[in-house]
C-alpha cells in the first residue's frame, strides 16, 4: 500500500537519481515512515534510507494531565544519598502477589518473610557500603532537621563517597565525617547554615566534627566559599521575627560594613547579630539586649559588644 502511495506522489514531486542516494541528503517532508516495519523511505526515490526506528512514546495512553504525571515506566531516579545509588531490589513488607491479592497461606507468608530478609542482608556486602547505609541514615535525618533541600543532599553524598574513596573517613567517626559534608554543602550552596547548629543537631561535639572538615577540605582540595554576613542577618531577623523595614535597613548597614572591609577576618553570625542589634536600636524594638540577639545567633553577648564598638570607631556615621 505504501509503496503504491509513493509511485502516486512521485509524479508531483521531482524524481531523485538513484545513482545519487547516498549522496543526496533526504528531506523530511519527502520522507514516508512505515509504521509497521519501522522504515523511513524516500517518497521520489523509494529508497530505505533508515530500518531503525526506537520508539519513545510510552506503551499506555493518558486522557488528563493528573494521570499524566502519575503514570511512569521507570523506577525511582538514581540517587547518590542511598547507599547503593537505589539500583537494588526492595521488597515491599505487603504480603502480595503479583495481581495484588493477599497471601493467606502461612507456609508462603514465612518464605516470604525469609527472602526478605536476605534480600535485606545482600544489598550491602562490603564494609564501606555498610558505612554508607549507617550514613545517609544520618543524612536524612539532617536534612528533615535543618530544612536542608534536595540537591544539598546529592552534595553531601557526593563529598562523603569521594572522603571514603580516599580513606578520609577512616579513623574518625561517620556522625562527625557526615555532619562536615553537609556543612560543606551547605557553604556551596550558599545556604546560612552555622557550624555550631549543624553540630548541634548532629549530636556531636565541635571539635569532632572541625577534626573531620579541615581532613575532608585539606585531602580533598575543596574551595569552600566565604558565607555571605547579608544571608546571616536575614536569618537571624527571619527567625526573630523582626520588622521589614528593620531587616530592609540591616540589609543595607551590612552592605556599608562589607564595603568598607570590616567582616574580612569576623564571624558572620556575630557581625550579623550586631548589625541587626544595630537596625533594631535606630528604627525597632530598643527594648531587646544585647544578650537576647547573642543567644538566638549562637554566640556570646560580649562578641555583640566588640563588634558594636569596632563598627562605631570605623563607621560612626552607622550608629545614630
Amino acid at each position: 500500500m505504501y509503496l503504491h502511495i509513493i509511485r502516486c506522489i512521485r509524479f508531483v514531486l521531482k524524481s531523485c537519481d538513484i545513482s545519487d542516494i547516498g549522496k543526496r541528503k533526504h528531506s523530511h517532508i519527502h520522507t514516508l515512515t512505515d509504521p509497521i516495519t519501522g522504515e523511513v523511505i524516500c517518497i521520489s526515490c523509494e529508497a530505505v534510507i533508515s530500518d531503525k526506528i526506537a520508539e519513545t512514546l510510552p506503551e499506555w495512553s493518558v486522557y488528563g494531565t493528573n494521570e499524566l504525571n502519575s503514570r511512569s515506566r521507570v523506577g525511582m531516579p538514581i540517587s547518590l544519598a542511598i547507599h547503593d545509588l537505589g539500583l537494588s531490589t526492595v521488597i515491599g513488607k505487603s504480603n502480595k502477589d503479583f495481581s495484588g491479592k493477599t497471601i493467606v497461606d502461612a507456609s508462603m507468608q514465612v518464605v516470604i518473610e525469609r527472602i526478605r530478609t536476605w534480600d535485606y542482608r545482600t544489598q550491602t556486602r562490603s564494609s564501606k557500603g555498610q558505612s554508607r547505609k549507617y550514613a545517609f541514615r544520618q543524612l536524612n535525618s539532617l536534612k528533615e532537621k535543618l530544612a536542608l533541600p534536595s540537591p544539598v543532599l546529592e552534595k553531601a553524598a557526593y563529598i562523603y563517597r569521594k572522603a571514603q574513596q580516599n580513606d578520609i573517613i577512616r579513623g574518625r567517626t561517620r556522625t562527625g565525617a557526615m555532619a562536615a559534608c553537609v556543612y560543606i554543602a551547605c557553604r556551596e550552596a550558599i545556604i546560612p547554615r552555622a557550624f555550631d547548629e549543624v553540630a548541634e543537631v548532629s549530636n556531636i561535639r565541635r571539635k569532632e566534627m572541625w577534626k573531620a572538615y579541615r581532613a575532608i577540605v585539606s585531602k580533598l582540595d575543596l574551595k569552600v566559599p566565604l558565607i555571605d554576613p547579608v544571608r546571616c542577618l536575614v536569618k537571624l531577623a527571619n527567625k526573630m521575627g523582626v520588622s521589614e523595614k528593620v531587616k530592609r535597613y540591616g540589609i543595607n548597614y551590612m552592605k556599608q560594613v562589607i564595603d568598607s572591609n570590616i567582616s574580612a577576618g569576623r564571624d558572620p553570625m556575630g557581625l550579623a547579630a550586631t548589625v541587626l542589634y544595630i537596625s533594631c536600636q535606630n528604627f525597632g524594638n530598643v527594648d531587646k539586649s544585647q544578650k537576647y540577639f547573642a543567644d538566638t545567633a549562637g554566640i556570646s553577648d560580649v562578641t555583640v559588644r566588640n563588634r558594636r564598638q569596632e563598627l562605631r570607631n570605623k563607621i560612626p556615621g552607622l550608629l545614630t
